[in-house]
């Protein structure tokens, strides 16, 4: 190995006769050294093709680099720019993160300022100004992840010196929690009541008079998600080969996901379905219910599929998206006129992880069976304590653990969640 006659990296001689050129070109957003590698006939030609590559690295670096005269949108955009193109978020994420700049970063006036200028305090004027249109504290959350993640990027870099975020991250998620506490009459985790879902279930399995139809395209499918708690994603993605008749079980290792269409061409959706792994990037095996086995017994009845063939599929054989499915179920729920919030997907996967959880299931247990984290289970899945009237007033009342129903007051059998 010889060092190059400038003093700026090496040549290596290979046995085939060729020359590899390597030099180190400053560091990576990481903050690791970046190193560029050409191999060519001989060292002139190295050298020109190193030219040409230091010269490509150098206009990547000024596409994506920022400077202190940069609003802080410009920040946020480059990195999830930097984010997407390193493949380090998911498409779906890149549309949460992209919808999250433009609606809680860009209309506000800190979307303006320039990165240089914004200090803590302008950091927490912002969420103050969030918090008072009304937000949800997880959305509040995000912009707050955003800014953060976009600054530390830039310190990584370089080319900022400090994170205004990263001084006043931790108070002002002690104080998102603490406005996300509920009180008495505060719904705790929205869920079907078991009247609810008992009407639900048996709306779906009616039939059209006319033809013995089922009268609900995708009412099969909601059954499905309500009797195993899985993720619309996944349910989407099945196949009948992941489901064993013999054993009863149902193998979970991908998910569906729908994204801006980025490459569009003249004539494609807007819209496009990208499959990855799982939302926690693990497999599952799960055992299915007596009820779960005759969803799926009803639904090969009614769509007969090949081992290679989708479970969840349209009249047209198509793959169905989570759109199409919530259309189909917000039908249903308009029919039975359910008198609490019903309404979307996943309270399919809250109803079940909380009737698991009634039935005596450890968090644990219900966790990996519905593929998620403890905590994520327990603050989000279970509805631990049930919505009742007393004295004309709704309230949250928490059951005595161990008992279903025999310590609810007489006078309140009116119960919903």
């Amino acid at each position: 190995m010889k060092r190059n006659v400038k003093g700026q990296g090496f040549f290596t001689e290979n046995e085939n006769g060729t020359v590899t050129y390597r030099k180190g070109v400053g560091l990576k957003s990481d903050g690791k050294r970046k190193t560029l590698t050409v191999t060519a006939a001989n060292r002139a030609m190295c050298i020109k093709l190193m030219k040409k590559k230091e010269a490509e690295w150098e206009a990547e670096k000024a596409r994506l680099s920022v400077k202190g005269s940069d609003t802080v949108e410009d920040l946020c955009t480059r990195h999830l720019t930097f984010q997407a193109e390193n493949n380090e978020l998911k498409p779906k994420s890149v549309d949460r993160r992209e919808g999250t700049i433009k609606n809680q970063i860009s209309k506000y006036r800190i979307g303006h300022m320039q990165i240089s200028a914004v200090s803590s305090a302008d950091i927490e004027n912002h969420i103050n100004e969030l918090i008072k249109t009304g937000l949800s504290m997880s959305s509040i959350e995000k912009a707050l992840d955003v800014l953060n993640a976009a600054y530390e990027w830039a310190v990584a870099r370089g080319e900022l010196n400090s994170n205004p975020v990263l001084l006043i991250k931790r108070t002002i998620q002690k104080r998102l929690a603490k406005l996300e506490q509920k009180n008495e009459f505060d719904a705790d985790v929205i869920v079907m009541s078991e009247a609810e879902e008992e009407a639900f279930l048996k709306e779906t399995l009616k039939k059209n008079a006319n033809n013995g139809k089922f009268k609900y395209a995708g009412g099969l499918y909601g059954r499905l998600l309500l009797h195993t708690g899985m993720r619309v994603g996944e349910l989407i993605s099945l196949k009948w080969k992941d489901y064993d008749e013999k054993s009863g079980t149902l193998t979970i290792n991908k998910s569906t996901s729908m994204s801006k269409n980025r490459d569009k061409k003249e004539g494609e959706n807007n819209y496009i379905a990208t499959q990855g792994s799982t939302k926690n990037q693990k497999a599952r095996v799960i055992g299915l219910s007596d009820e779960a086995i005759m969803d799926l017994r009803l639904i090969r009845e009614n769509k007969p599929g090949k081992d290679n063939e989708l479970i969840c599929r349209t009249k047209t054989g198509m793959q169905y998206t989570a759109t199409e499915l919530e259309h189909c179920m917000d039908t249903i729920y308009r029919k039975l006129d359910f008198e609490t919030k019903v309404s979307g997907l996943h309270i399919f996967r809250r109803t079940f992880a909380t009737r698991m959880y009634e039935e005596g299931a450890g968090i644990k247990e219900i966790a990996a069976y519905i593929g998620d984290l403890e905590s994520t289970t327990m603050q989000y899945y279970i509805a631990a304590r049930k919505k009742i009237r007393i004295k004309d007033k709704l309230n949250q009342y928490v059951p005595l653990p161990g008992k279903k129903k025999e310590n609810v007051p007489a006078a309140n059998k009116d119960i919903f969640l």
